[in-house]
């Protein structure tokens, strides 16, 4: 996308460039690119430059504070997320509305511009549920009173799908950490039962549903939770969860909970089915259709999630999801519902305000009614690239094995089936495939590795 965007400034013609320039060229980016994006880019001896798409389903907000290098001076700093800017001290925060850009020039104040007329004002609502921090407070809503109210919600949806009766065999209420904890903590003390940290989580395994490849994702649940046998044993636990996108953390974690001994496990989870994919590249890039142009990330709102046939609750009822994941009940959060969760701590603006507030959600992941236009073929296209993905990565490491970082997976080629891999701090390991003269792989963040399994 920014390269869309350098292209129609250089057709200015101009060596160097003025703010109304870049926000001229700015409105043949937005002509040119549909979808969703909070883009941030800096001008070489000019300025910094963030916008975002005309629906805000991309979070982007700025903050101030004095600076600390300049007497007088002011710092500025965007981000998806107002606690990245508060922990660093910065305030008087301010949302870059939809459709609109800011221009921070080197040694002065922000200039905003109203790039194109917003179309929407809908937050993809998967930000409240689960990608961001508890402590941030985005587009006005606090992620920690959404996730409270979504709590006290699903706790409602318990009652009425199991019953009085059905409620009573319920012995503890254990989160899935850690974004569904403070749901939990409601759930459980609407309804009255005793509330339990029965999974322990470990703080360096990376996030398991955005993993390559099943069997890296079942691996990692493992070693990102450890059930305590004394809070499941012979008891019928309610697990309570943010989500449930293909089912393959949800089947370990309670497969997890009956080897910990629970007669019975109930799975509650505070988002509705996911049945349509989270469909635009990367977190800060739009798909480019008209021109052709992809990105190494194919999902239209930020985040890859999966397929259809891969999700879960694609095509699926209640109950043929609970037999998937092997659980006694499954119950999720109604859509309607988890809306109102988010809308209800919405601050009500003064009557005389003229700044827009949110009016409404992306939801398209839950009812395939997205926000923004999908391309005739969109689906199809993103189904093929991942299957050359797929071919070319399974054609490039043969035999590979999976190594575990701090940060998430890497992949190392072991053509020669050896299970032995050099990690940090183990200076006698051989790398699989140096044997015999060969030339060790290429590891990629090598001096990260912590952890390796075959």
């Amino acid at each position: 996308m920014l390269n869309v965007f350098a292209n129609a400034l250089n057709n200015t013609g101009k060596a160097r460039v003025n703010t109304d320039d870049i926000f001229s060229a700015l409105v043949e980016t937005y002509e040119r690119c549909q979808g969703a994006w909070a883009v941030t880019a800096m001008i070489a001896g000019f300025g910094i430059l963030a916008f975002r798409d005309q629906y805000g389903i991309r979070p982007l907000i700025m903050g101030s504070r004095p600076s600390a290098t300049i007497d007088g001076g002011i710092d500025y700093m965007l981000a998806s997320e107002s606690i990245a800017l508060r922990q660093l001290g910065f305030k008087n925060f301010r949302d870059i509305l939809p459709g609109e850009a800011v221009f921070i020039q080197k040694g002065g104040k922000p200039q905003f511009h109203q790039v194109t007329p917003a179309k929407s004002y809908a937050p993809d609502i998967f930000e409240y549920v689960y990608f961001a921090r508890p402590d941030t407070v985005m587009d006005g809503i606090s992620v920690n009173s959404s996730r409270q109210n979504m709590g006290a919600k699903l706790a409602d949806k318990i009652r009425s799908v199991l019953g009085e009766e059905g409620l009573k065999e319920i012995d503890v209420i254990i989160p899935v950490p850690e974004t569904s904890n403070t749901a939990a903590a409601v759930v459980s003390e609407r309804l009255g039962k005793p509330f339990s940290n029965g999974f322990i989580k470990n703080r360096y395994v990376y996030r398991t549903f955005i993993l390559p490849g099943q069997k890296a994702r079942q691996k990692s649940v493992r070693r990102k939770l450890s059930a305590m046998e004394s809070e499941f044993k012979d008891r019928v636990v309610c697990l309570v969860d943010d989500s449930i996108v293909r089912g393959t953390t949800s089947r370990e974690i309670v497969s997890m909970a009956r080897e910990a001994g629970a007669r019975k496990v109930i799975f509650a989870s505070c988002a509705p089915p996911i049945k349509h994919p989270h469909i635009v590249s990367h977190h800060l890039l739009a798909l480019l259709w008209n021109i052709k142009l992809t990105a190494s990330s194919h999902s239209q709102y930020g985040i890859d999630l999966a397929t259809p046939a891969e999700l879960i609750a694609h095509e699926k009822s209640r109950q043929d999801i609970a037999r998937h994941i092997n659980a006694d009940e499954v119950i999720y959060q109604d859509l309607e519902d988890l809306k109102q969760a988010c809308f209800a701590v919405l601050p009500k603006p003064p009557a005389d305000s003229k700044v827009p507030v949110v009016n409404d959600f992306e939801v398209g992941v839950f009812c395939g009614e997205y926000k923004t236009e999908v391309p005739e073929g969109y689906f199809e296209h993103l189904n093929e690239v991942r299957g050359k993905k797929r071919k070319m990565a399974e054609e490039a490491t043969p035999g590979s094995q999976t190594l575990v970082g701090n940060g998430g997976v890497v992949n190392v080629a072991g053509g020669n089936g050896n299970k032995r891999v050099a990690v940090d701090g183990d200076d006698d390991a051989t790398p699989s495939g140096a044997q015999n003269g060969e030339q060790p792989p290429v590891v990629l963040n090598r001096q990260d590795i912590r952890y390796a399994y075959a």
